[in-house]
């Protein structure tokens, strides 16, 4: 993947997954949750049976690794994101989603994949200030729904790191169809099948938008990024889908944003942004000489 279609990619991904906070969140104010996720992989496996058949897991520890990536990456974490839209606001989900890049971190280092820093310390404790201020601070959310967006948020971190420690030789539609045929397996415990088929509009719709922009394109980009560059790295690109998500709550979904959750929004920013090295504080050492008092 070249530099420019990397950027290109990238921008496709922040674009289609901060506005998916919002459709997403219209999507299961009419279905339940678990069964929202089990037909958006459903389909995405289906559209992607093409790829699947021409590209598959060459050996049985491959197709395990697969089925480790579309049980977290699908299954576990799709459940835990789209039951949060369903109890908070989509801006909360989308600022606590935000300190998943800092658990990769964190991941990597402990898995030794990358050395720890001081800062990134710093940093956590400047995002946990953050978690605390904006965690039920609105009245449209609520503490079960701000909950299911944390675990969300460390299942995408569980899933990011073993991405980029699998290295599965898959990539592409191929790679999210396999993730999204075991996903779909995985999806099942959890549906409630009070209504077979999703035959209302807000229910199409939606579905639409997240099999074919969030799934099919959207995570078919972010597989081949983290395999170009790393998960750190491209997780410094999820920073912006909070921004997308709130700006895309409050002009279609008419959510509001108390002074408490800016705030705490601000702080999970700034502490994931410095932990990652992208604030950085410079102290300035004099190199002139002091003078003695006479």
């Amino acid at each position: 993947m070249n530099q420019r279609g990397f950027y290109l990619g990238m921008f496709l991904v922040v674009s289609s997954w901060g506005l998916n906070y919002v459709v997403t969140k219209i999507g299961v104010g009419h279905f339940p949750p678990a069964d929202f996720v089990f037909w958006r992989f459903l389909a995405t496996a289906v559209i992607a049976g093409p790829w699947l058949w021409r590209s598959r897991p060459a050996t049985m520890k491959q197709y395990r690794q697969v089925a480790i990536l579309g049980l977290i990456g699908v299954s576990v974490y799709q459940w835990a994101f789209t039951t949060a839209l369903h109890d908070t606001v989509a801006a909360n989900v989308a600022f606590l989603f935000d300190i998943s890049p800092l658990m990769t971190l964190v991941g990597q280092s402990l898995l030794r994949v990358r050395s720890s820093r001081p800062q990134m310390f710093i940093g956590a404790s400047i995002s946990l200030v953050g978690v605390a201020l904006l965690v039920g601070a609105s009245r449209a959310a609520s503490w079960r729904g701000d909950g299911y967006a944390l675990l969300a948020a460390v299942l995408w971190a569980t899933f990011t790191i073993l991405t980029d420690k699998f290295h599965v030789p898959i990539r592409g539609i191929a790679l999210t169809g396999w993730m999204s045929l075991f996903g779909t397996l995985g999806i099942i415990p959890f549906m409630h099948w009070n209504r077979v088929l999703p035959l209302h509009m807000g229910v199409i719709g939606p579905l639409s938008y997240t099999v074919l922009f969030v799934t099919v394109m959207g995570l078919s980009l972010w597989q081949n990024a983290v395999m170009a560059v790393g998960g750190g790295q491209a997780s410094l690109y999820l920073y912006l889908i909070p921004v997308i998500a709130a700006l895309a709550g409050w002009i279609i979904l008419g959510e509001k944003l108390t002074l408490l959750e800016i705030a705490g929004a601000i702080l999970i920013m700034v502490g994931v942004a410095f932990a990652e090295g992208v604030l950085r504080i410079r102290i300035q050492r004099s190199t002139s000489t002091p003078t003695t008092p006479s």
